[in-house]
């Protein structure tokens, strides 16, 4: 296919003159070979290299991103200024929505289709895909295929079963692998696992340098002092810019502080649901807020080039994961930032990540010792496991024959094959050994000299031909800032004191409400607080001192205390709560009908604690009309002040204004006894 087709349709369906560096050249090897990894820098238009192929080829070009906001960004974007017919099917939509995305793509309307990996673990998306006609399929992220980089995303696997079970239907089927980062290793490993040598690819690779992009790294000290110097940052940046965070908590912090200091900012996570996450990502696009506290979730795709900088406040796991997010700034070409905050101590999170994810032979024993067919849910339930190594163990199985994956009565269950021995578990050494060495290569990044950072990411990710770029903190080194030791301890007692909110989309049945004190903060009143919960003493002045300024007066009509074995105290501080709200406690309004077998703490995974507690609580009467304060000692998982939430319901009516109050947030150990 010639190139002055391309130009045709780039200009009459995109409205473009030309094509940006090497775009052109990546559709030329598309079509020519069919099989193409093409690996560029983020800001160089990797998406027209299947948004242009839609417009031409017959069929579907199938997309498979795991970024949702991309999805989001691009369905909208495609049928708004392009007119090309596209749909995304993933978790964000609703079953409703999925279904008419099927619908059409069945009935030939769609010209693109979006697909986030975990649909493909589930066997009737697997073979809807297969009964549509697939011109291409492309991979995003592709550096997540890779057995060195796939970050333990099981799903993953799937899109070769995909590839290859479309390649015997289509045997004209194109595929495209796209990623802003991909090493040596990973590029060959990717080669070796999506094209054969029956049916080898090309690669195109172009150079990994951003000129416009000035690098620094900035040490800090715990938590205060980060925020401190986020803080500086924002306030010295024009334009809007990123704050990466390690954890959701960590992004509802950032957003809370900079709040309180007159800063249009705001937290995204996945934990938020659908229709907020889409109203943050449109009013982002828009320009509406100054900055956004994200965990990946957000940014990896979002066709957003004005983001002048990108602030790193927890180190990331890898070199690659660096660079894909920090290359969200200055996607226009003008100046842009990338800063990273750098605390020792922050690597200590990215371990606990590693090993969460990485099964050993103990845990795939627990597996295969479950009954016959059980679903996914109940692994979860009976095992224990850490969520993350469940998924990853079952996969394991399914692909070495020890699980077959089938329908019984409308769920996917796993059933045990007749397979004997034991699976092999080589690969997963392997795979913890080189995802903390990505770990130790991105704190060597951070904490020793280099002739230049940009340099240093650039031959880190296989771009050999990287000198010195000039502007970064090395090249051109600055004062660092200063913080004043007043502030970082003002600040630090505002970590102390300030509330956690308890969003209500975590909680079915619940307004927002809030947790008074952080277990990771350990602060002497939580240390004390958890140490004398269980001993029959009074209200603690101080704790009622810090909670009086969040309690609304005039408001609740109720104060209902969840029903408590072990919080002898719960009584003493309700009360007093009570007599500063002038409101009734009803104390005795929620009991449990029945003890649930164990206390939460003991359990090791969320699924366990939500089985624990799940219709064993009653309330004795109806509750009273009007706003409720539901108090609980602490919560982790949230399923106890969701049972609370239900039986209440079930007393009282739908209509209920329940609204949570914990002493404590507390942040289990999954698949091990206690909190972090």
């Amino acid at each position: 296919m010639n190139s002055a087709l391309f130009h045709s349709v780039l200009r009459e369906r995109f409205g473009f003159d030309s094509f940006r560096p090497g775009q052109l050249l990546a559709l030329e090897k598309l079509f020519e070979s069919s099989r193409l990894l093409c690996i560029q820098p983020t800001g160089h238009g990797k998406s027209l290299l299947y948004q242009l192929p839609a417009c031409i080829l017959p069929g579907i070009v199938l997309v498979i991103s795991p970024l949702l906001a991309l999805m989001r960004d691009q369905v909208d974007q495609l049928s708004k200024r392009f007119g090309i017919s596209a749909g995304s099917i993933n978790s964000d939509q609703s079953e409703e929505e999925n279904t008419i995305v099927r619908t059409a793509a069945m009935a030939g309307e769609l010209r693109l289709l979006f697909l986030s990996p975990e649909q493909l673990d589930q066997l009737d998306r697997f073979e809807f895909l297969l009964t549509l006609p697939l011109s291409l399929i492309v991979i995003d992220e592709a550096h997540c295929v890779s057995t060195w980089g796939h970050d333990f995303r099981p799903a993953y696997r799937q899109i070769l079963q995909l590839v290859k079970a479309a390649e015997q239907k289509m045997p004209d089927l194109k595929i495209l692998g796209l990623t802003a980062t991909a090493a040596d290793p990973v590029e060959k490993d990717i080669l070796k696992q999506l094209f054969s040598p029956e049916r080898p690819g090309s690669v195109l690779r172009e150079s990994m340098d951003r000129p416009n992009l000035s690098l620094s790294v900035i040490s800090a000290r715990g938590s205060a002092s980060k925020l401190l110097l986020a803080e500086q940052i924002v306030n010295g940046c024009d334009g809007v810019g990123l704050i990466y965070c390690a954890t959701r908590e960590n992004t509802e912090t950032v957003a809370r502080y900079l709040q309180k200091k007159g800063i249009n900012a705001i937290a995204y996570h996945a934990g938020l649901d659908s229709e907020e996450k889409k109203r943050i990502q449109q009013a982002f696009i828009a320009d509406d807020f100054t900055v956004i506290a994200a965990t990946n979730a957000l940014g990896m795709g979002i066709d957003k080039p004005n983001i002048r900088y990108v602030l790193h406040f927890d180190i990331p796991g890898s070199i690659t994961a660096y660079y894909q997010e920090v290359g969200r700034a200055g996607r226009d070409g003008l100046s842009a930032r990338g800063i990273l905050l750098y605390d020792i101590q922050d690597r200590h999170v990215q371990e606990y990540f590693i090993h969460s994810a990485v099964p050993d032979a103990e845990d795939f024993d627990k597996v295969l010792e479950m009954g016959d067919s059980p679903t996914l849910a109940v692994i979860k339930q009976t095992t224990g496991l850490h969520p993350t190594r469940v998924n990853v163990v079952v996969a394991e199985l399914v692909e070495q024959g020890f699980f077959a994956k089938e329908r019984l009565k409308g769920k996917q269950v796993y059933r045990k094959t007749e397979k004997e021995g034991k699976p092999d578990l080589s690969s997963y050494d392997a795979q913890r050994k080189v995802k903390l060495r990505e770990l130790n290569h991105m704190l060597q990044y951070a904490k020793e000299p280099h002739a230049c950072r940009m340099s240093f990411l650039r031959k880190a990710l296989g771009d050999d031909t990287a000198p010195a770029c000039g502007h970064c903190d090395l090249c051109r080194p600055s004062n660092a800032p200063q913080l004043i030791q007043s502030e970082i301890d003002s600040t630090d007692r505002w970590l102390l004191e300030n509330p956690i909110p308890i969003p209500a989309a975590r909680m079915v049945g619940l307004s927002e409400g809030i947790s008074l004190l952080d277990s990771k903060q350990r602060s002497p009143l939580f240390v004390r607080f958890m140490k004398t919960r269980q001993e029959a003493l009074g209200a603690d002045p101080e704790l009622l001192e810090i909670l009086r300024p969040h309690l609304k007066k005039g408001f609740f009509k109720a104060i209902v205390p969840l029903p408590s074995t072990t919080w002898k105290g719960r009584d003493a501080l309700a009360k007093a709560i009570g007599d500063f709200l002038e409101v009734p406690v009803l104390t005795d309004l929620l009991a449990w009908k029945e003890p649930h077998e164990q206390r939460q703490g003991t359990l090791l995974n969320n699924d366990q604690r939500k089985l624990n507690v799940h219709k064993k609580m009653e309330a004795a009467h109806t509750p009273p009309e009007g706003p409720i304060l539901l108090l609980d000692d602490y919560t982790g998982s949230g399923a106890t002040l969701k049972e609370a939430a239900r039986a209440l319901r079930t007393a009282g009516g739908k209509e209920l204004i329940l609204i949570p109050l914990a002493i404590a947030t507390v942040k289990w150990r999954l698949g091990h006894i206690g909190f972090i």
